[in-house]
C-alpha cells in the first residue's frame, strides 16, 4: 500500500511554521495597548503612504488595520494547519477539517484570553469569530488548491 503521508522533514517544517504563526499571534496579544497602537499606527502610516503615492483615497483607520491584520494572520494559520493535515494524508487532507477548525478556534480563544490580562487590552468575542473565520478561509482555500493539484497530477499520469 502506498504511503500517503509526507516526509518527516516536511512535517517538522510545517509544524515549526505553524507554531511560529501562533507564537506571533500570542506575542502581539501580550503587547500593552500603547505599544500595540503604535505598531498599528506605523502600519496605517505605511499603507496610507502607498495609497497616497498611487493617488487613491482611502477610508483606512486604526480599527480597519487591526481587524484586517487579525483576519490575515488567522488565514495564514488556517493555511498552515491545512498543510499539517496534508502532511499526514496527501490524498484526503479534508478528513482533518474538524481538527483544523478546532485548533484554529482554540488558538483564537487563547489569543483573546491573553488580552484579558494585558493592561489596556480587551479580549473580544467578535475577534474570536473574526479569527476563526480567517482560519476557515485559509483552510478552504488550501483544500481547494489541494483538490486542484491532485486532479492535475492525476490527469498528467493518466495521459
Amino acid at each position: 500500500m502506498k504511503n500517503n503521508s509526507c516526509s518527516l522533514r516536511f512535517k517538522i517544517a510545517v509544524f515549526i511554521i505553524t507554531t511560529a504563526i501562533i507564537a506571533f499571534a500570542f506575542i502581539h496579544s501580550s503587547m500593552p495597548s500603547q505599544q500595540s497602537a503604535e505598531e498599528s499606527g506605523n502600519v496605517l502610516g505605511f499603507l496610507q503612504c502607498i495609497l497616497d503615492f498611487l493617488g487613491l483615497e482611502s477610508g483606512l483607520n486604526d480599527h480597519i488595520v487591526r481587524k484586517t491584520a487579525h483576519f490575515i494572520e488567522y488565514t495564514a494559520l488556517g493555511v498552515m494547519l491545512t498543510f499539517c493535515a496534508y502532511s499526514f494524508n496527501r490524498i484526503k487532507p479534508y478528513k482533518f477539517l474538524p481538527h483544523i477548525a478546532g485548533a484554529g478556534l482554540l488558538t483564537a480563544v487563547i489569543d483573546e484570553t491573553i488580552q484579558l490580562n494585558v493592561p489596556g487590552r480587551a479580549g473580544m468575542i467578535t475577534d474570536v469569530w473574526l479569527d476563526f473565520s480567517g482560519v476557515l478561509t485559509g483552510a478552504v482555500l488550501m483544500l481547494v488548491a489541494f483538490v486542484i493539484y491532485i486532479r492535475i497530477r492525476q490527469n498528467k499520469f493518466s495521459e
